[in-house]
């Protein structure tokens, strides 16, 4: 496909996710329950030109924002009043959700391997931040409930990428490390934990000396990247340092 037509389709998947928006606005449906079933009509529509994207490039254009957007409303004082709970759902209801997804899979498909059914586990085990903000704004919950739920759904990526990651590495390899993934999931938890106090107390500094309210939201818009790209840069080096 030609850069004129990508870019034009481009504008149209645009104006159809602002008309699919709009829609689920007036139906008081999850924003995200019409974008799914949007995105579905939408590749099976004839005629459409198949399109072929990078999931890592995927992954660090929309997650960082995604997760931004999670987090910027959530009350941090529950948070930390909540946090066991948070980390329980985050890191065990993850790692359930990816065992009895990966012993159901392998049910229906026994010829095959664990670690692709370990993998696809791995994959829908994390709930979507944005997703469960969306549902959870149009229910009434108990506040303990709530905060547990969005927490979740804000950290539990640390949880599925370490999943995932490992058994594609056990499908390619045919191993599997426990104690290297156990590694890696705090070495993960922790450097990006310290990532982001160390870029956030950074962007409070600046915004403070900007004093321009359009380079404030400039400065808040590059946030969400500048915080996930030395994690990822990091993650690189994460099965190197596993095996010292």
């Amino acid at each position: 496909m030609e850069p004129s037509h990508l870019f034009e389709l481009a504008i149209v998947m645009v104006m159809a996710i602002i008309a699919l928006h709009y829609a689920a606005h007036r139906l008081k449906l999850p924003p995200s329950l019409a974008l799914l079933t949007g995105g579905a009509a939408l590749a099976f529509t004839p005629g459409l030109p198949a399109i072929t994207v990078d999931p890592g490039l995927v992954l660090v254009i929309f997650l960082p924002p995604l997760l931004l957007d999670g987090a910027w409303t959530i009350p941090v004082a529950r948070l930390r009043r909540h946090r066991l709970g948070v980390a329980w759902l985050a890191i065990g209801g993850v790692i359930f959700t990816t065992l009895v997804v990966a012993y159901a899979t392998h049910l229906l498909f026994p010829a095959l391997p664990w670690a692709a059914c370990a993998a696809l586990g791995a994959i829908v085990a994390p709930p979507d931040a944005v997703a469960a903000r969306a549902v959870l704004e149009r229910v009434t919950l108990p506040r303990r409930l709530q905060i547990l739920l969005e927490g979740e759904s804000l950290l539990n990526d640390a949880s599925g990428l370490v999943l995932f990651r490992f058994a594609v590495a056990a499908g390619v390899t045919g191993a599997f490390n426990p104690v290297q993934a156990v590694a890696s999931f705090f070495v993960l938890a922790i450097g990006g934990a310290l990532v982001g106090a160390v870029v956030g107390y950074a962007w409070v500094k600046l915004v403070r000396r900007l004093g321009d309210e359009y380079l404030i939201i400039a400065a808040t818009t590059l946030l969400a990247w500048m915080s996930y790209l030395p994690v990822s840069y990091t993650h690189l080096t994460l099965p190197t340092i596993c095996s010292v």
